[in-house]
């Protein structure tokens, strides 16, 4: 028996953009996204830092799309109508990244440690800051999850606690039976642990000093089933 079933563990939940799939992906739909529009995705993206700083780990109470997205018009100081906040956002950042979502390919091992889980009976779910759209469908991961969401609909981003502990609602299971995976430590180890799920840090270079939160750090995908499952 592996790290999860000696723990206790139910439930593994997966961050998506830098855990599944490079950072760099990413980093190139923000490149493209700044390159058509670069006043609008400038503001945008210290907007959404400036949620993560003002929400913490606490993050108040849950909000619906909406509430969110005229929080981010606040935040951003966007002058116009939210009608006109929302088509810059369709225009500028949605439609170029579902445009573009189609370069996304997966590490290697990635699906097939996810099925292996899911054989052996752990419930999965998925919780990404970004829209999830047809993402895990064009990685290749479409129907291994138990549950999918985006943090934008319940208004929080992460570390905030709302969007694990949403997720840890929907899946019925304590927080010591879930264990949460991710590239972040910031995001995705700070948030997961301030509920009291358990964590594991996956990046290249991760390592565990000077990193008391996290419970196990992985630099590659290839030895998750050995250490987590097996």
């Amino acid at each position: 028996m592996g790290w999860a079933g000696d723990n206790g563990i139910r439930a593994i939940c997966f961050d998506i953009d830098g855990t599944f799939y490079p950072k760099w992906q990413t980093n190139l739909y923000l490149l493209r996204s700044a390159l058509r529009h670069p006043v609008f995705s400038m503001k945008y993206n210290s907007m959404r830092q400036a949620l993560r700083s003002a929400d913490g780990t606490d993050g108040g109470q849950a909000m619906d799309l909406e509430s969110f997205r005229r929080r981010e018009m606040e935040t951003m100081g966007f002058k116009g109508s939210f009608e006109d906040y929302m088509e810059c956002y369709q225009r500028f950042m949605l439609a170029p990244w579902e445009r573009n979502m189609g370069f996304l390919k997966p590490f290697d091992h990635v699906k097939e440690n996810l099925e292996k889980a899911r054989a052996q009976g752990y419930l999965l779910a998925a919780l990404s800051d970004f829209p999830l759209s047809d993402k895990l469908s064009i990685l290749g991961l479409d129907g291994l999850f138990d549950y999918e969401m985006s943090t934008e609909d319940c208004g929080h981003l992460k570390p905030s606690r709302i969007p694990f502990l949403v997720m840890l609602s929907a899946l019925g299971v304590e927080p010591s039976q879930a264990l949460y995976v991710g590239d972040s430590y910031r995001k995705d180890v700070v948030g997961a642990s301030s509920v009291g799920m358990r964590s594991l840090w996956i990046r290249k270079g991760a390592r565990r000093e000077g990193h008391p939160l996290v419970d196990l750090v992985l630099t590659t995908w290839e030895s998750f089933a050995t250490m987590v499952l097996d």
